[in-house]
């Protein structure tokens, strides 16, 4: 079997990210302190629909009590492999 990279990494702890960019955060203050209790989980691309779930408006709008919540949601809507960086 071979050995694969984890899929999510510690950028900081309030704050995690997916290889594909994806992620999920709490809100930070400007000291980069965690303000709320809740975490957001955020799409693998910017986009200005309003209408997508990766909309600001849409991330901001749902909150999720855990990370492991918010990861878990992440990763059934933008599963990994289906977007791509057009960097």
């Amino acid at each position: 079997m071979p050995v694969t990279e984890p899929q999510w990494r510690e950028f900081r702890p309030s704050s995690w990210t997916r290889s594909d960019l994806a992620g999920v955060s709490q809100p930070h203050g400007a000291d980069d302190q965690p303000e709320a209790a809740y975490w957001l989980a955020w799409a693998p691309y910017i986009t200005g629909d309003r209408s997508d779930p990766g909309h600001p408006d849409q991330v901001m709008r749902r909150r999720f009590k855990t990370k492991e919540a918010a990861m878990a949601h992440v990763d059934k809507t933008w599963p990994m492999g289906r977007w791509q960086l057009n960097c």
